[in-house]
């Protein structure tokens, strides 16, 4: 029997597992572990998530446990949800239990939070010297709809064919449909300048814009982070087609719809400081990611030749106001 393990049961992995517990008809055995082991104690003995998705229950199927080396052991597929800065620190708790044969899944929409770096290549660095297999999860998937059983669509991206073939058997559902790529660099870079775009255009929603601005400034946005990519960072173009799971659809959700970024941006917009906004959204549980990648910004080679990401940057570095910022984003960008 295939074993598949959660590392991290927020808002999303939960709704990971419960996407999983309900396709599994015996063909693999679900386990799940987060660090918090007080809401693992409550998961296994209540069968749902304090927090997040009231009413909706995990089968006794699940299997929950409270350490890495029972989560680990013989352990096929490991998927990690888990904030993006909270990569470097789990991979070092785990190296030492990782098996040769683990699938690792990354669900984190993000650059590492202190260089600039695509997530890959801190797990990269935290597991020298082990032999795995890397993947990435990413697309329009906010963990209500997929717990509503919406259909959704995500892509899931790894160098390995076989691997590939595997993960979108196991994610592939009625509701889920998934689309393989190899293009894992892409994939990464566009999963986390999509977050710093929802703030982009909540911010711009925030400060009165109209939604006909909104749309042209994400555009715009849109259109450098695809040239970063693909000509400075050794992304492929494709990945940065409208029909793209993890940027054409994800970008549209992200930055239209009710989305935790996009609700970060639209209280800077309106005034709130960044220390406040960001407090407003812990208070309700809400993890805003995109605000670690924005931050790290200026690490990124040839970030300053993009006028529209280098003020974003540059607004919540402190180098320009809020109203400067207003008068200066519909410039000079074409």
């Amino acid at each position: 029997m295939k074993k598949v393990a959660i590392y991290g049961i927020g808002n999303f992995g939960y709704a990971v597992l419960k996407h999983l517990d309900k396709k599994n008809s015996s063909d693999f055995d679900l386990y799940a572990c987060d660090r918090d082991r007080e809401l693992i104690n409550f998961l296994d003995k209540n069968r749902e998530h304090p927090y997040f998705h009231p009413g909706k229950k995990i089968s006794e199927k699940v299997i929950f446990v409270s350490g890495v080396r029972e989560l680990l052991t013989n352990c096929d597929i490991l998927i990690v949800a888990v904030t993006s800065s909270c990569i470097s620190q789990v991979f070092k708790d785990i190296k030492k239990y990782l098996e040769p044969q683990t699938i690792i899944l990354n669900t984190s929409k993000a650059l590492d939070w202190n260089s600039g770096k695509r997530l890959s290549t801190i797990i990269q660095k935290e597991l020298s010297g082990r032999v795995y297999k890397y993947a990435v999860l990413a697309g329009g998937t906010i963990a209500q709809d997929l717990f509503d059983h919406e259909p959704l669509g995500a892509n899931i991206a790894c160098e390995n064919r076989l691997v590939l073939k595997k993960l979108v058997a196991l994610f592939s559902s009625a509701n889920l449909f998934i689309y393989p790529t190899s293009d894992v660099v892409g994939t990464e870079y566009a999963s986390a300048f999509k977050n710093v775009i929802s703030i982009l255009a909540g911010i711009t929603k925030g400060l009165g814009f109209s939604y006909g601005a909104e749309t042209h400034i994400i555009s715009r946005a849109a259109t450098e982070v695809e040239d970063l990519v693909v000509k400075k960072l050794g992304g492929k173009k494709s990945t940065f087609a409208l029909g793209s799971q993890c940027w054409g659809n994800d970008l549209w959700m992200s930055c239209t719809g009710n989305t935790r970024n996009r609700e970060f941006g639209i209280l800077v917009g309106q005034g709130k400081s960044t220390k406040t906004a960001l407090a407003r959204m812990k208070s309700e549980n809400k993890t805003v990611e995109g605000i670690n990648t924005i931050r790290i910004l200026n690490k990124i080679r040839g970030i300053k030749d993009y006028y529209i990401l280098y003020l974003v940057y540059r607004l919540f570095a402190g180098e320009i106001k809020l109203e400067a910022f207003k008068d200066l984003i519909f410039r000079n960008h074409r």
